[in-house]
């Protein structure tokens, strides 16, 4: 019983490691190359998991060979861009102007239906809203809008809004996160001063955020 688990753990381990050394990309974001494989280590993987007859390098030796391989070629396609367009395709212009580019639409084998989908799913009601639209090589439709439908920003208004950075969690379940701290380069007694302006115990917080800028997010626990 425990060669089957040790062998799946240390198989678990392996695959982990080789979709780190890939990148933290969704499956919806892989280019060819890398959606490949994905797949075919899985399927290298579950050999020598179900198979206790299988020597576990058998899966380990190819899964290795796939990873060493996808690093090089990756290395490759940022030095060359013929051999990036070539690996992973390269931008199509599906919308010009308002209307669709129907000879582009037939080559790339969509349908209006999976259009009007993904363009509903960005909130664009009509195509004819649409300046560019544009299929990336990871099969996402990106939307250019006409002038008159882009969304009204701050600058169109002459408003000034009050300066935002990145918030970062610095309070856990009652606990400081001392790499969040360190990155906005302070300490613990900071922010528990914070938290004691205004009249919050740091045991009482269930998360608090803090950004460069000194904007503040606080939620208390369940009770406190």
């Amino acid at each position: 019983m425990s060669v089957p688990l040790l062998r799946t753990l240390i198989l678990y381990l392996a695959v982990v490691a080789a979709v780190r050394l890939m990148g933290k990309r969704q499956i919806g974001e892989l280019n060819p190359g890398e959606l490949v494989v994905t797949i075919l280590i899985s399927d290298l993987a579950a050999i020598p998991m179900q198979d206790l007859g299988i020597p576990m390098f058998a899966g380990l030796v190819p899964i290795a060979t796939l990873i060493a391989l996808e690093i090089l070629l990756s290395h490759i396609a940022l030095k060359s861009r013929a051999f990036r367009r070539l690996l992973n395709g390269q931008p199509a212009i599906i919308i010009r102007g308002g209307m669709l580019d129907i000879r582009k639409l037939r080559q790339m084998r969509l349908t209006t239906d999976e259009v009007v989908e993904n363009l509903r799913k960005q909130n664009v009601t009509s195509v004819s809203d649409v300046k560019y639209g544009v299929i990336e090589p990871d099969g996402t439709l990106s939307v250019i809008l006409k002038q008159p439908q882009q969304p009204v920003t701050a600058e169109m208004l002459g408003l000034t809004p009050k300066d935002t950075g990145l918030p970062l969690v610095v309070v856990s379940d009652g606990k400081l996160v001392q790499r969040s701290l360190d990155l906005l380069r302070l300490d613990g007694k900071a922010v528990e001063n914070r938290l004691k302006n205004q009249s919050i115990a740091l045991r009482d917080v269930f998360l608090m955020t803090l950004d460069d800028c000194g904007n503040t997010f606080i939620q208390r626990k369940e009770g406190a």
